[in-house]
């Protein structure tokens, strides 16, 4: 039986301890492709790691173990863990991983004044707990993340890798393009690229992009989901023959 990781939902990452920056993911398409790999009795899935958020939905099966993570480096730890001591025949990388985190959190006015550090250099504004609701010039500096899906491979390079790229409002050829340059420079697998604005309600439109550059499109999360299902399955199929012929 082979297994799976499925990444889903967006990040939160931390400004204190009641505050929190994240996006606007709710799961939904990594959750159908959850249940899209549970469904398919060809691709013999027998156990899914399902890494989101607290505010993720989130599948209801018994193959399926919820592991939540706050932010990027929550969501890093658990993979390296997971890659490094599970057998993991696919990585289907759906999550919206927040490209920034909290570096600091100070005021305009320590700032002018040169004490940018009076309120800490930590989320949680150097004391803990929850930031004062009466600080009308409240600045959060942000830090870059590492990219998550850079890692994957690294960490176990005979995984199957599925990539996602989300753009908004690019002609179809930059869709693509994007995507394409993504696979090669992560070693991915496949690429979903998808368009912010042809995603709305039941339609969404998504191009599986492949290695050798083809691509395919659905309209919708269930065409996605299986799609994405059915390569991966083409994909684990071609591993096992050339395992044996090796």
């Amino acid at each position: 039986m082979k297994t799976v990781i499925v990444t889903a939902g967006g990040t939160s990452e931390r400004i204190d301890d009641v505050r929190v920056i994240s996006n606007f993911s709710s799961g939904r398409l990594g959750m159908a492709v959850a249940e899209a790999f549970l469904a398919s009795e060809s691709a013999g899935v027998g156990k899914i790691y399902y890494l989101c958020d607290r505010n993720t939905v989130t599948p209801a099966d018994d193959r399926v173990e919820i592991v939540r993570v706050q932010g990027v480096d929550g969501l890093l730890s658990a993979l390296k863990k997971l890659l490094t001591t599970e057998k993991i025949d696919a990585v289907v990388h759906a999550m919206a991983v927040s490209d920034y985190a909290v570096k600091q959190v100070t005021t305009l006015s320590a700032i002018r004044e040169g004490r940018e550090d009076d309120l800490g250099g930590n989320p949680a504004g150097g004391t803990g707990g929850k930031i004062s609701s009466e600080i009308d010039d409240l600045v959060i500096v942000l830090k870059r993340t590492p990219k998550v899906i850079g890692e994957i491979k690294k960490l176990r390079k005979d995984t199957i890798l599925v990539g996602f790229k989300l753009l908004s409002n690019v002609s179809k050829e930059e869709l693509i393009e994007t995507g394409f340059r993504l696979l090669k420079k992560n070693d991915c697998d496949l690429v979903l690229a998808n368009d912010l604005a042809e995603i709305q309600g039941d339609r969404h439109v998504g191009h599986l992009i492949s290695k050798n550059g083809d691509y395919e499109t659905m309209t919708t999360k269930k065409e996605i989901a299986e799609a994405i299902v059915r390569k991966v399955e083409e994909l684990m199929k071609k591993k096992a023959v050339s395992g044996k012929e090796g």
